[in-house]
């Protein structure tokens, strides 16, 4: 009887546990991820500090529960600027720099995204895998690593489309044609490239 007893419990247990999302059952994402990681691809980059920009700009509810607690460098139970500039400040690998273009956005970058966006649009599924590889060839084998798909996500809204390289197309214009600073960015504390932004910003110097 006490036996029968015993194995409901732990039958009961099981079966409580079973019945949680994983999340609740693991470790949460702060203790799996550096701080500052947002997109949780294992590197800070600036495609972190992108999603914390366009989160604190455009869509406040870009970011999950535990992107929010990523985010919060600081640890002062705020999302804010501060966080954005210190993630921005400590990226190892800057938003667009993938092995041929490894000084950030540039003809290469948007050349890459759009054979990114052909591939999907005829059919062809491109795995996003783990890993740090930013060599770009693997599309060719229908693969991509995780961080070189993120960096080329450049508005940071955590989708690489069509917009993504529009975005980069407007950016390596203006850049060309001298009209954005030397940080690269339209306004100070964005660190999302987004074309509105630097068009407004290109048309102000006038």
């Amino acid at each position: 009887m006490k036996m029968r007893k015993a194995i409901s419990a732990v039958l009961a247990g099981v079966l409580a546990l079973s019945a949680l999302p994983i999340s609740a059952m693991s470790a949460g994402a702060e203790g799996a991820y550096a701080l500052g990681d947002v997109d949780m691809d294992g590197v800070i980059t600036g495609h972190d500090a992108a999603m914390v920009s366009r989160y604190l700009h455009v869509d406040n509810t870009l970011l999950s529960a535990d992107q929010l607690a990523l985010a919060d460098v600081n640890g002062d139970g705020v999302v804010d600027q501060a966080d954005a500039d210190w993630i921005h400040e400590n990226e190892t690998i800057h938003i667009g720099c993938i092995k041929n273009s490894p000084n950030g956005i540039d003809s290469t970058t948007v050349y890459y995204q759009m054979f990114y966006q052909v591939m999907t649009a005829v059919g062809i599924h491109v795995q996003i895998v783990d890993g740090t590889d930013l060599d770009t060839n693997s599309l060719d084998n229908h693969e991509i690593s995780k961080v070189a798909y993120n960096l080329m996500d450049v508005n940071g809204d955590g989708v690489l489309n069509l917009t993504d390289c529009l975005d980069a197309m407007v950016y390596c214009g203006y850049k060309g044609a001298g009209y954005l600073r030397d940080d690269n960015y339209a306004k100070t504390g964005r660190y999302d490239i987004e074309s509105s932004c630097i068009v407004a910003f290109c048309q102000a110097q006038d």
